[in-house]
């Protein structure tokens, strides 16, 4: 009895310091994979400094021309700077590679929202939500303390089910934009 506690005891020791060498080993060869770029990038679209980011997410598709995240957040900048059309392609491009992408599937939907394409809006919306629940959920308040969201912005839901309420109005009773209250509504970032 006391030979298999023994036993299991070093087997025991001999797992935890290999998982623990592991780790070490892990974060020494992932350190440097994380571009700076990229990071400086989404905290210049968080400054709101578009063109700046803009230009620091072109660097990363450059050296990384799989980077999803990068080419959504060159599309979310465009978007930003009002150069809708451009936006729209490389959201389309990151679909392409990616059809499930919840940044770029909730994303183009904001920007079919954005320029007034409604039908399209709701389909996008729709596929996030159909990918990713979390969309359901409120930005926490330490989000928004983190991105300086002084207000409680609508949830991906709550902009579906108003387009979907006022499509189903009369044309003329149709009240789709509020530019006040859309304006200061965030991108969504994960």
């Amino acid at each position: 009895m006391v030979s298999n506690y023994k036993i299991f005891k070093t087997i025991a020791i001999v797992l935890g310091l290999i998982i623990f060498f592991w780790l070490i080993y892990d974060y020494q060869n992932s350190i440097g994979k994380v571009n700076q770029n990229y990071i400086e990038a989404n905290s210049n679209f968080l400054k709101k400094n578009y063109l700046k980011a803009l230009d620091l997410y072109r660097k990363v598709t450059e050296l990384e021309p799989n980077n999803l995240y990068a080419l959504e957040g060159e599309a979310r900048c465009l978007m930003r700077l009002q150069n809708h059309n451009e936006a729209l392609e490389i959201f389309k491009l990151v679909l392409e590679r990616d059809k499930d992408f919840v940044p770029a599937l909730t994303n183009i939907a904001i920007l079919y929202d954005t320029i007034e394409d409604y039908e399209k809006a709701i389909i996008y919306y729709r596929k996030a939500i159909q990918q990713d629940q979390r969309l359901l959920n409120r930005m926490s308040w330490f989000n928004r303390f983190i991105k300086n969201i002084q207000f409680k912005p609508s949830t991906v839901q709550e902009r579906l089910s108003y387009l979907e309420n006022q499509i189903g109005l009369e044309s003329n009773e149709r009240i789709l934009k509020n530019i006040e209250i859309d304006k200061l509504q965030p991108d969504y970032q994960m």
